[in-house]
């Protein structure tokens, strides 16, 4: 952030209530490290569709925001109590202006642990911060794709073999198509199916379709139709020159017609298109599936790491899907049928960070 010429004052950290929506936001749009994850409306958000708790702490130097932490609550039997940074999407995290002030923000935020019950403070950074006092965990990268001005220009740096994949599905018959709300049934179909076929408890429509409504002009939907049918989609949110993609997929039984191809060049035109200068394909294990389809479009790596706080005697969690006691779970998750787990699958998922 640029330095301030205002006298310099200690940093207060505070809950942030509903009155600091605005500054918060304001503040958000300007750091040079917020993602579009940071916007105060994914708490109210997530509080509303799942019944979490939004425990945001913002830093105050006299009446100027100075550095904000979003913190959702969530309570469950099997993980336990704890406040994340930020569940469901990847990556959040503290912003601030300096490093008292990231330092005043963790402060505040351990101490919310014996007021909350929970065992931790999870905080994903996608950018450096002063982790003195905080547990460190470097397993996930973000990987993002730096966007050149011209799709053409895009295109010839894929090479010729990418090119063709791309090029095959409009062969085939499929079809791209980009909008908001009305394709949240198609798209949400495709999603549904994909999650479960992976073994996991997918997110409901409503939590899409609320996002789309209360930012209209930063989120929106991209599907990939064949014969008529919805057989890939992705979900997309911006801000400033970043666009993310926080869930997407593609039906595994026409994997042969390149859909996901089509997908994700029809979403980077559009990227284009619309002025964005980064595209963030999220977070993955490094040499997994995920990250070398990621790579194969030009998209590196860099460091996403989980910071965590520790309430007294507790450890870091182990909530990682190659453990081995969440295999016979994610097993039978894959034997449900899909209407069954589109149903129950948000009933779980918002539980778990």
């Amino acid at each position: 952030m640029e330095p301030s010429t205002a006298p310099l004052v200690s940093p207060v950290a505070r809950p942030a209530h509903f009155d600091d929506r605005a500054r918060w936001n304001g503040y958000v749009e300007r750091h040079p490290h917020a993602s579009v994850y940071h916007r105060w409306e994914w708490g109210e958000l997530f509080r509303d569709v799942y019944g979490t708790r939004w425990r945001p702490l913002v830093a105050m130097r006299g009446a100027r925001v100075c550095g904000v932490l979003p913190l959702v609550r969530l309570s469950s039997v099997p993980f336990g109590t704890q406040l994340v940074s930020l569940p469901y999407f990847g990556h959040g995290g503290a912003i601030a202006d300096d490093e008292e002030t990231y330092r005043a923000l963790f402060a505040a935020a351990r101490e919310l642990l014996p007021v909350e019950g929970a065992a931790r403070v999870e905080l994903r950074h996608a950018h450096e911060v002063p982790a003195d006092g905080l547990v460190a965990r470097g397993d996930k990268v973000l990987m993002q794709l730096s966007l050149p001005d011209d799709p053409e220009a895009l295109l010839k740096a894929l090479g010729p073999k990418n090119r063709a994949d791309i090029r095959r599905p409009e062969k085939e018959g499929l079809t791209a198509h980009l909008g908001g709300e009305e394709l949240i049934p198609e798209y949400h179909a495709v999603y549904s199916s994909v999650m479960r076929d992976l073994g996991s408890p997918g997110h409901s429509a409503r939590l899409f379709r609320e996002a789309l409504r209360r930012m209209p002009d930063r989120c929106w939907v991209a599907v990939v139709r064949y014969q008529g049918r919805p057989v890939g989609g992705g979900f997309l949110a911006g801000m400033g020159d970043t666009l993310e993609i926080p869930c997407a997929g593609s039906l595994h039984e026409f994997t042969r017609l390149r859909g996901n191809m089509l997908l994700y060049w029809t979403i980077l035109t559009e990227a284009i298109r619309r002025g964005y200068k980064t595209f963030s394909f999220g977070r993955s294990s490094l040499d997994s599936g995920t990250y070398s389809f990621k790579k194969n479009w030009g998209a590196v790596p860099s460091a996403l790491t989980y910071h965590y706080l520790l309430a007294q005697g507790r450890s870091l969690p182990e909530l990682k899907p190659d453990n081995p006691k969440f295999a016979r779970v994610i097993a039978a998750w894959q034997r449900l049928p899909v209407p069954v787990a589109t149903v129950v699958g948000p009933r779980v998922v918002r539980w778990i960070p």
